[in-house]
Formats: C-alpha cells, sequence, structure tokens
C-alpha cells in the first residue's frame, strides 16, 4: 500500500511520533536494560568470574540510571509543565524581607544616590 507523490516514491502520509512518546520508549529500553544487568548473576555472570566485564557494565548501568532520571523529569515537564512550581519535601520558600534586607545592606549610599533615594 505504497502512494506516490508526485517528486518521487515519498509517502507523505507518515505516522505522527510525538516527543512525549519518543522519551517513554527512551525510557523503556533503559529501564529494560538496567534490569538486565540486575539479572546477570541469573545466568552465572558473576564479579569473581568477568571482574573487568562486571565494572563496565555497572558504570553503564550507572549512565543508564541517570539518563532515565533526566528522562523522566522530560517527560513530567512535557506533561505537566505546572509541577515545576510545586515545592518538594523539605524545599521551603525564602523570606522575602531577609531576601531584601541582604539586598539593600550591598548596596552603598552612593547606589542609593543614583536610584533617585
Amino acid at each position: 500500500m505504497e502512494e506516490k507523490t508526485k517528486s518521487g516514491s515519498v509517502d507523505y502520509n507518515l505516522p505522527f511520533d510525538s516527543k512525549v512518546q519518543r522519551l517513554k520508549k527512551r525510557y523503556q529500553g533503559l529501564s529494560r536494560v538496567t534490569a538486565a544487568i540486575n539479572d546477570l548473576s541469573i545466568y552465572g555472570i558473576f564479579t569473581s568470574n568477568y571482574p573487568n566485564l562486571t565494572i563496565v557494565l555497572e558504570q553503564a548501568k550507572d549512565h543508564c540510571k541517570e539518563i532515565i532520571k533526566e528522562t523522566k523529569k522530560e517527560i513530567a515537564m512535557i506533561e505537566d509543565p505546572q509541577s515545576l512550581y510545586d515545592l518538594m519535601r523539605g524545599e521551603e520558600l525564602p523570606n522575602v524581607d531577609t531576601e531584601t534586607a541582604e539586598k539593600s545592606e550591598d548596596m552603598g549610599p552612593e547606589q542609593f544616590r543614583d536610584k533617585g533615594f
């Protein structure tokens, strides 16, 4: 069911693949990679048998985990941008009065004069 266009044999009705779908596929693939590395002992691949291989694979797993975290953040930003403004656990808003006082302490008398105070 190939559709020919005037300019050649390129199908212009290509399926749309959104960025979120690609990110979710990346997340799923990297999760499978980390799970496979965790399951190596099931298949008889131990640190004692293959020390260099297991070191490299553990580093690869750590790198995959970092990319997974970044991908999860990117998916969250696209799907729910309002969550960027939520406070996390233990996070506090800075005190506005203290912040204003610190800024005014940084300003010398000549800066006040220049600003019209």
